[in-house]
Formats: C-alpha cells, structure tokens, sequence
C-alpha cells in the first residue's frame, strides 16, 4: 500500500507517485506515507516514512556530491540512489532531525564548523567526483563565477530597471578588480554555505545539506560567505586557522569579491528550480550587495536579537 498526503502545490510534486513506487521497490514493500518538507524552494523533496523509519528525497540531485559527503560523515547517509523513467536522478537519505545554526550556534560551534568546512575543502574523495576546472587561478574562477551571474543578471533586469544601471555599475567594478587578483589552488566548494545549508542534530552533530552547487573553486567563495554572514572580524583568524587558510589581504580581498557575486547570485532563481523572482521586492534584498561592494561589514550585525 502507497499513499500521498494532501500537497498544496501538485506542481512541485508531479513525480510523487513514481518516488513512491521507488521506494517500495528499492527499499521496502510499505506502506510509505510521502509529504513535502516544511520548507524548499529548490528542486521536488520529500519526507517519506515506513515502518517507523523516515527518509528524505530529493529529485535532481547530483547523487555523487551527497555519497561522497556521506562517506566522511559530513552529510546524512545516502540509503539509496537511482533514476526515474525520465532520467531524473533520485536520492533518498536518511532523515536526520535537527535545526539551523543561530549566530551563536555559529560561535559555540566554530572550531567543528572549520573544520567540516577544511575536510570538505581538501578531501581527495571529494575533489575527485567534481568537474575539473579549466584553470587552477583564482582570478579564473572568480571570471568564471562573473559570467555566469551576468547571465542570469540579464535574464531579470529588465524587471527592475530602476536599480539596474547602478548594479551594472557594481559588476563592471568587481570585475576590475577581479582581474587584479593572483594565486590558485581550487578546492571542493560548496557554494552555498549559508545556515539553512548547515544542520545541528539533537547529538550535535554537525552536517552540511544542499550539495548540489559543488564544484572546484576558490575557497574564498565559502569562507566569504560564512565569515562575512556569521563571524565578527575578531573570529575570523581563528576560523582560517582552523580551516587551514591565512587570514591575509590577497585572501580578505578574495572573500569580499566572491561574496559581493554571491549576494546577487542568490537572489536570482536557479535554473530548473521552483525559485520566485519579486521585482517589487527586488531593490530592498539588496542591502547586503551593496555592503559588501563598498567594503562593509554585515548590516544585520551578529547577534541573535
């Protein structure tokens, strides 16, 4: 026996009845219950339970990155994996409770979120499941990074021309900058390491979801990120130390430059996602865009209140 809960939105979950039928052969007979998560908005999840066991489901994932992962302990154990009828990719885990990290999560738990962040970065196995990069530079990488977001940049700004000219200004301005950057030595990014992506278990462990942006580039890409969003400046040598980088000008510069892109790599919707796209709304996320293309630290602070 199969059955599916009530779905608010049949749109994002088309292929509920052939993950069920996988699961019941792949897995167990059931009877399986399939509901969607609380929260997403990137590809067609699932919570799915039998026989007192839960399982998570994600459609369209990049199978290698998670198994990978799973293999160090840094994300949930991969129980399955295969493809349905049309070739999407399927990926079952197992289901582990937990929460986001708060800003003081990210304090209290530093030295074990460093270190996930330097066993991703530099593990072979890893490495050896992503696409090799066509050059090892960093300034390469951060081009590389540039034309991609120019590309979905140009697909959304004619909706808000109000604020487009001066984000082109922005974009023109990082890139110069950008070709002034030296050095290379990619690492296995996740590239897109923000709390939700982060998982505390109620044991304290420590995992990270949402792997399907991995690729080789430059670690500045995630320490950016997570320093500039979670980390007062007076952490942040610490976290490096730890994560096994220098906390010094050509890497600051590095950081501020790849999170100045992500910030509006973010607010555009991924390519075959259930992303929205607000115009209305448009011109007020980008408050931390602008704060990090003039240089400041994070307008929300880093407290909890």
């Amino acid at each position: 026996m199969m059955t599916a809960a009530p779905f608010a939105r049949p749109d994002r979950y088309q292929n509920r009845q052939e993950v069920l039928a996988f699961l019941q052969n792949h897995l167990s007979p059931g009877p399986w219950t399939l509901t969607p998560p609380p929260a997403g908005r990137g590809h067609e999840t699932y919570l799915a339970q039998s026989d007192g066991q839960t399982y998570f489901i994600k459609l369209g994932a990049r199978t290698a990155h998670y198994e990978a992962l799973a293999a160090l302990n840094l994300t949930p154990a991969v129980v399955a994996t295969g493809r349905l009828t049309d070739g999407t990719t399927i990926l079952v885990q197992s289901y582990a409770p937990g929460r986001s990290p708060t800003w003081q999560d990210f304090r209290r738990y530093l030295k074990d979120i460093a270190l996930v962040v330097q066993k991703v970065h530099h593990s072979p196995a890893i490495k050896q499941v992503l696409a090799a990069a066509p050059s090892p530079a960093y300034r390469d990488a951060a081009l590389a990074a540039l034309a991609r977001l120019q590309r979905k940049w140009a697909a959304y700004r004619p909706q808000v021309t109000a604020v487009a000219p001066n984000v082109d200004a922005a974009l023109a301005q990082i890139e110069r900058e950008i070709q002034a950057i030296t050095g290379g030595g990619l690492a296995a990014c996740h590239n897109d390491i923000c709390n939700a992506n982060w998982l505390i278990t109620p044991d304290e462990k420590i995992f990270l979801v949402d792997l399907d942006a991995m690729s080789l580039d430059d670690p500045a890409h995630d320490l950016g990120a997570l320093l500039w969003w979670y980390y007062p400046p007076e952490l942040r040598p610490s976290f490096l130390a730890v994560a096994g980088y220098d906390y010094d000008d050509l890497f600051k510069r590095r950081m501020r430059l790849r999170m100045a892109l992500h910030c509006l790599d973010i607010l555009l919707p991924r390519a075959q996602s259930f992303d929205q796209f607000d115009a209305r709304a448009f011109p007020d996320w980008l408050t931390d865009f602008w704060a990090v293309v003039a240089g400041r630290e994070n307008p929300h602070g880093y407290d909890d209140d």
